[in-house]
Parts: C-alpha cells; structure tokens; sequence
C-alpha cells in the first residue's frame, strides 16, 4: 500500500515560491540592479517555483507499506522485523506538526541517504513519516497499517 503527500498542501507551496520569485522580482526592478545581481538574486526564488511545481504535479511517495518492510520517500526499504517500535510525537511544541518515528532494535544498521544522515540527530531521527504533510484520511490509514506490523506509542 502506497501514500503520497497531500497534493493540497503541495500547492500551498507552490503559491509559496511564486510569492517570493514576485517579490524577488520586485525587488530586482524596485532597486534598479545590475544584471549579474539581478541573476543570483532571481535564480533560487526560480529554482524553488520549478522544484514546487514539480512535485505539486507529480506527488511524491511518504511511504510504501507491505508485510515485509515499509520504505520510507525513496530510502532503503526498512524490516518490520527490525522495528522496535514506533512513536507517534510532534516535530515541535509550537506549530504541533505529527510525525512518526520508529525505533529500531540495538545493534541494527542501515545505509541512509543524504537527507536521512541529516535527520538522524534531530527529532525527526533517520526514520520517520512526516504525517502533517498527508491528508487527514490517509493519516489514519498509514497508522492503521503500521499499527498491524508494530506497536505505536503516542509520545
């Protein structure tokens, strides 16, 4: 069973970035700029309106859940029989952003990506699903099919 972020939420940043390429815009023509400046500045608000209309019109994949293993965006699949357990908590207090993490066994280890090598020392740890970025429906059903495989604590 495959779940995708929310293509909703996925167009609130898409209209994100178009503010900030506008407002970029405005302030390359406001200033008067040379034209090198004016490229770098305009040149990443660019690249993150590609990139959001990217994956706004091709949604990428949370997770992909069979009885085997759960494969977490595009990471390594991970073994339910590696699994401790599994916590359900929030990325922080303030904006209260739910997010799985699991916990796996002493002793096992698997090859991370880039961005799982950056996560493992914060709460959001090497395995965790981002469920804030997933509709309300498909919450509940990514929590019932892990809850199949592993005990889910709430945290």
């Amino acid at each position: 069973m495959a779940f995708y972020y929310s293509r909703k939420k996925l167009f609130g940043l898409f209209v994100i970035s178009l503010l900030i390429l506008l407002a970029a815009l405005y302030s390359v023509c406001f200033f008067e700029l040379r034209a090198g400046v004016s490229f770098i500045i305009l040149c990443f608000p660019t690249l993150f309106v590609l990139a959001s209309l990217f994956v706004w019109v091709r949604p990428q994949r949370v997770a992909k859940i069979d009885k085997r293993a759960i494969q977490i965006d595009r990471a390594v699949p991970l073994l339910w029989k590696d699994v401790k357990s599994a916590r359900k908590t929030s990325s922080n207090r303030l904006c209260g952003r739910d997010i799985i993490v699991f916990d796996l066994k002493p002793r096992v280890i698997y090859p991370l990506t880039w961005m799982q090598e950056f996560c493992k020392s914060t709460r959001f740890t090497a395995f965790s699903i981002p469920l804030y970025a997933m509709t309300e429906k498909d919450q509940k059903a990514i929590c019932k099919e892990i809850a199949k495989y592993c005990k889910i604590v709430e945290d």
